[in-house]
């Protein structure tokens, strides 16, 4: 079977575009940056993050998407972005570059207030048993 110029050309321009399509999605596409089980192993929290024009992270709780941050510039800076549980295990925070944007409480499936977000307190290290030794600065 003889295929036309024309014929050719469409498949060409179709296969080109395709491709600029699949390139597009690799560079833009949403990425899982974290999962977490609580200790509990009751739920599950993921962090997205989101690159386009601008940056922006995404918090699901047991699949269900319970956060999706403001606009961040796309600097080329580390954003050091991570989720974390609470001593209790029931509330996952986020945190981009040290700083506590946003913590969802999974057992009463809501968000916390500004106040509650700052007053949430992580297991202290002395309770993680680590038998490594700390750089002398910390140990002050």
């Amino acid at each position: 079977m003889k295929i036309s110029k024309g014929s050719k050309i469409v498949i060409a321009l179709v296969l080109f575009i395709g491709g600029l399509f699949a390139a597009f999605y690799y560079l833009f596409a949403p990425k899982t940056i974290q999962s977490k089980t609580n200790p509990k192993g009751s739920h599950t929290a993921t962090l997205v993050r989101h690159q386009g024009i601008d940056v922006n992270f995404k918090v699901l709780a047991d699949g269900e998407r319970v956060y999706y941050s403001p606009d961040f510039a796309p600097v080329e800076f580390d954003f050091r972005e991570q989720i974390a549980w609470d001593k209790t295990g029931n509330i996952i925070i986020l945190e981009v570059a040290g700083k506590r944007l946003f913590a969802y409480d999974a057992e009463q499936k809501r968000q916390l207030t500004d106040s509650e977000l700052l007053s949430v307190e992580y297991t202290p290290f002395s309770e993680y048993w680590y038998e490594g030794k700390l750089p002398e600065e910390q140990k002050r």
